[in-house]
């Protein structure tokens, strides 16, 4: 568990030049919100109204009931450790889960770093796909080098993001890559903020 936690804090996206795959089509620009960035050639809707992560508790994200439904098991972790990915310190939590699958699940919250990290870098070697989170704009990231896990990021404010990783908890059969994609994308919808809220 020690190793899966590490991993997450740092991010299993990781910096190797010319790596980022873009998949499906870009939104049209607009510079009203939300992140644009041509160098990925993603252009990412307005967020419907800004959200802060200053002082959020990512353990509070989830409710005990919405770990019962996703099979979340595992006692929330918390810690705040320096991320390479993001820069500074950001808030984590960590919790596993057996039932049906083991996997492990992580959110952190992060307000050194906004989309643009991934919309703007050539270096992240993964796979970016732009989807709305609750109306908010994210990016399902698929790590190249890896198979063991899927992040979607959220926009929710300027230079703030919510990150929301699902990962394979070591279990036979390993969960395959596009299921740990749907995983994540089930988390992120849980955790993010309502369009309207």
């Amino acid at each position: 568990m020690t190793r899966i936690v590490g991993a997450m804090l740092v991010g299993v996206v990781l910096l190797v030049g010319g790596c980022t795959t873009i998949a499906g089509q870009p939104s049209p620009a607009n510079p009203t919100g939300g992140a644009s960035a041509e160098a990925n050639g993603i252009d990412l809707p307005p967020r419907p109204r800004e959200v802060r992560l200053d002082g959020v508790d990512p353990c509070e994200l989830l409710t005990e009931e919405q770990r019962a439904e996703m099979g979340l098991d595992g006692r929330p972790s918390f810690s705040v450790a320096p991320s390479q990915l993001y820069g500074g310190e950001v808030p984590a939590c960590v919790i596993s889960g057996s039932e049906p699958q083991e996997v492990v699940v992580g959110m952190s919250v992060v307000t050194s770093a906004g989309i643009e990290r991934f919309t703007t870098s050539r270096e992240l070697a993964a796979e970016l796909r732009p989807v709305q989170v609750r109306g908010f704009p994210a990016l399902v990231v698929v790590p190249a080098q890896f198979n063991d896990s899927c992040t979607v990021v959220v926009d929710v404010a300027p230079g703030q993001l919510i990150d929301a990783q699902f990962g394979d908890g070591g279990g036979r059969p390993a969960v395959p890559q596009p299921q740990l994609c749907q995983g994540a994308e089930a988390l992120a919808n849980a955790v993010a903020p309502t369009s309207s809220r």
